[in-house]
Formats: structure tokens, sequence, C-alpha cells
């Protein structure tokens, strides 16, 4: 059993990834796993949407965050668990060094995900941004856990190759049909864009735009005519966002947020 984390800041498509990669034969999408363990828990989202118990997540309650991924794995079958939580914290309490860990730093544009924070209302910016990201590599690295860092750029610019890269280093064989999530029945909690592709009623302040593209793959590229001047060449020019890109070995572009060797082609 491998259980792969995905972490990453909020709006940067890991439900997305995380169902793609939770769509291969022998993977499970988990969804936002440490939603189901909060003061005031969520449940399967598709099953509440349906009135009827979870096959996979109805007893929960009644296992600890350590415990839960092998008593998942067992009563899947799966060999690849494939866990959206994002949370550094759930990641750091179901820590155990007898199970294998993998996990996916998933980097979206800083200018992105500030435009689409500041489209649904909330009062965060760049140094969130980079604040978030340098504990989730810091982490990885004092862990000295097995890791990859990807882009959203990279994951919808080129989903194959990139999708079949993970899946490989995963041990998974890479079939197509996984970015046709929706043909796959999932279970977990979260309600968000990704997930309109099966549920009815999904959570998110700009509903049409996720509605017009129901079961369809795209490639969210709104910041570049919606952020403001101002704001995009401030993030451009931040010292500290520029620090921590090289570090990860990725750069801003016109493309997007870009793996420096990409860019660096002739």
């Amino acid at each position: 059993m491998t259980v792969v984390y995905i972490l990453s800041s909020t709006r940067s498509g890991s439900t997305w990834l995380a169902l793609m990669l939770g769509s291969n034969p022998d993977a499970v999408y988990l969804g936002e796993l440490a939603r189901m363990f909060r003061a005031e828990p969520e449940g399967c989202s598709l099953c509440a949407e349906r009135g009827v118990a979870c096959p996979l997540f109805h007893d929960i309650a009644a296992y600890k965050p350590r415990d839960v991924h092998a008593m998942l794995s067992e009563r899947t079958a799966k060999d690849v668990l494939v866990d959206n939580s994002k949370s550094l914290s759930w990641a750091r309490k179901t820590l155990v060094s007898s199970e294998a860990r993998s996990y996916i730093h998933l980097l979206r544009d800083p200018r992105a995900v500030v435009n689409s924070w500041r489209r649904r209302g909330q009062n965060k910016g760049l140094e969130q941004w980079v604040d978030e990201n340098e504990q989730i590599a810091k982490f990885l690295s004092d862990q000295q856990l097995d890791s990859r860092t990807v882009s959203y750029d990279e994951l919808a610019g080129r989903t194959d190759e990139t999708l079949a890269g993970l899946c490989e280093w995963l041990g998974l064989v890479y079939e197509p049909a996984q970015k046709s999530y929706w043909g796959v029945e999932h279970h977990g909690a979260g309600r968000n864009g990704a997930t309109a592709a099966f549920l009815n009623d999904f959570v998110a302040s700009d509903e049409a735009f996720y509605a017009e593209r129901r079961r369809t793959n795209f490639y969210d590229t709104r910041w570049r005519d919606e952020l403001d001047a101002a704001t995009r060449r401030a993030i451009e020019r931040d010292i500290r966002l520029k620090a921590f890109l090289q570090r990860a070995g990725f750069e801003l572009t016109d493309d997007g947020l870009t793996p420096v060797r990409a860019s660096a082609r002739p």
C-alpha cells in the first residue's frame, strides 16, 4: 500500500489531480479525508447527494487518523490511495513509519491563485501563498520524504505526459482514460469545481464557469484577463517569491508557472 498525499495551497487544482490519479484501476480517490475528522465532520459528498450510506466511509468515525489509511486499503483492495487533504497538519498526524508514503507538492501560478482568492472574496495574497508553499517544501525536506513537485500549468498543458510520469513514479500503469475521471464512481468529502463533473450539487462561487465545462478537462487561465496589472507586476517582481521558485526549479513566464528546465530549452 502506498498513500499519496497532495499538498498545496487552496485553488491549485489538487482535487482535479487527485481524481485523475484515483481513477487508475489500481488506485482509489479518498477526497479531502481530513474533513471527515473535523470537530464537525463531513461525509462522502456523492453518497450525501444520493441520501445513502457510503460503502467506503460509513464507519470512518470509529477509526483514528493514524489507522484510517490501512483500513481503507484493506476495504478497497487498492495499491495506491490518493489523499487530497492538502493539510500539512493532517500529513503530520497520519505519518506512520511502517507505511509507504509519497507526496506531490502541487504548485499553481501565484497570479492565478491570488486572482482566485480575490474572486471568492478571500482576504489572502502572495505572502500567504509563499508561506504555505515554503512550509510544505520544508516539511518534505526535513522529513526526507519521497516527493515530486508539479505545477498546475504542467498538468493542464501536458496532461498525458505529466500524469504518466506520476503514475510511473507511483508504480502504476498510466491509462489515458484516467483523464475522464467522471466515468469512475468516486467517494470522499469535498464539493468544488472539479467535482461538478459527477456531483449535481457542488459549491463554487463561479459555478457557471464549471457547469459550462462539466465533464471536460480544461485549462483555467482566467487570471490573465482578470488580474489587475499592478498586482501582477508586484507578484512578478517579489524577491521572496523568486527565491522560493528558484529553489523549487520553477519560474514565472507569460505561459504560467514553468519548470526552469523546460523554459531553458532552445
